[in-house]
């Protein structure tokens, strides 16, 4: 999951890392009112997951305030290879004396955090290796002693910085470090880190990206980088993640309002195509695959009604290695924990069926042998028959 620079910055700031003063703008109207706020001259910066902004017209400058409205409007408008701006930042115009790069992220090959370095900043990463790779510097970190000062200080020594400058430097790679780790990120990047006349380095551009698998783990830090831009506090990503932490092999979501959860691709598929053409449409879809356990299926079926907009939850199973008592065992066991008024159906068939139709029905729950009829009832309490 890769944040956008506002959200990026904020965490740098948090951490004690300088950042322009600025402001996050879903309109030029509000951009305006953000200009007036910081003063000028500013720099607007369209918020997209992709690099090359600048190349792209999606990166302005105003030193008067009534030129503001005019270039947020250009900007918010201008598509960066295909993408669309979530919003602008507008933020304080700095001119650095010099422009530095700075950046944890994972080396595949080596497996291990390797921190990196380059006094050309301001320039893609890429392009700098390509065409001057002496001006890149990297420094290898095991996992088990961390990072440590005097590694920040040879890197910072080995781009060419020298007295004050090494420690300021070392010192923004400590905090790197710290949010890299803390964060289960894969790439903390400033880049340009800008040296100021003061000689205080400031993150002029920011990139942070976490760990898909880990944003479980992250969810207070998801929450309030979503709440700076009044977003959802949890998005398509992050459900997913989960669902892949909590072992359910297969998350889809579409946009109607039916669950459905499978144990194998066949029956999924069957249920899903039988629900198109009964006139319904399949909210989220969740295939548990092979040797499922009673406490997967009751995971399962929290993800599923985790979304407010699922009216009905049909649950089709089709047994072979998978024991219809144990999967009916899952269900109560959800049932027993949550207060859920949307309704579920069940269609079973398979090893051990009667006793697991059994166990469903004393439950009060409605239990089918027919899918054709179990995929009517579901569309039919989805209100879209």
């Amino acid at each position: 999951m890769q944040l956008y620079e506002f959200q990026a910055k904020d965490v740098f700031r948090e951490y004690g890392i300088p950042i322009p003063n600025g402001r996050f703008a879903l309109t030029a109207e509000e951009a305006v009112k953000a200009a007036h706020e910081i003063g000028v001259p500013v720099a607007l910066k369209a918020q997209v997951l992709i690099g090359g902004r600048g190349l792209a017209g999606a990166i302005r400058f105003c030193s008067n305030v009534n030129d503001v409205l005019t270039a947020a409007s250009n900007v918010l408008n201008t598509r960066v290879y295909g993408e669309k701006p979530r919003g602008l930042l507008v933020e304080q115009k700095f001119e650095p004396v010099r422009e530095l790069y700075a950046a944890v992220t994972w080396d595949y090959q080596r497996k291990c955090p390797v921190l990196i370095g380059s006094s050309r900043g301001g320039v893609d990463v890429e392009t700098i290796a390509k065409q001057r790779p002496d001006d890149i510097s990297r420094v290898y970190i095991e996992e088990s002693r961390g990072f440590s000062e005097y590694q920040g200080r040879m890197l910072a020594a080995s781009i060419g910085l020298a007295g004050g400058a090494v420690l300021s430097y070392s010192n923004v790679l400590n905090i790197l470090w710290h949010i890299f780790e803390k964060h289960d990120a894969e790439l903390i990047e400033s880049n340009p880190l800008a040296m100021l006349k003061d000689g205080t380095l400031m993150a002029l551009d920011a990139k942070l990206t976490i760990d898909d698998r880990s944003i479980y783990r992250q969810s207070n830090l998801i929450d309030r980088i979503k709440k700076i831009a009044n977003e959802p506090s949890e998005g398509y990503a992050q459900r997913h993640a989960r669902a892949k932490q909590l072992g359910i092999p297969t998350y889809v979501e579409m946009d109607g309002n039916i669950g459905v959860i499978s144990d194998g691709a066949g029956s999924g598929m069957l249920t899903l195509d039988l629900i198109a053409e009964t006139g319904g449409k399949t909210r989220i879809y969740c295939e548990m695959g092979g040797e499922i356990t009673p406490e997967l299926m009751a995971k399962t079926i929290t993800v599923c009604l985790g979304l407010n907009d699922v009216k009905v939850l049909l649950i089709s199973l089709i047994g072979g290695s998978n024991r219809m008592d144990e999967m009916a065992s899952g269900i109560v066991t959800y049932l027993a924990s949550h207060r859920s008024t949307t309704p579920l159906l069940v269609r079973m068939s398979g090893t051990k069926q009667e006793e697991g139709r059994k166990i469903l029905v004393d439950h009060g729950l409605n239990c089918f042998d027919n899918i054709y009829l179990a995929v009517e009832e579901a569309v039919r309490l989805s209100g879209d028959e």
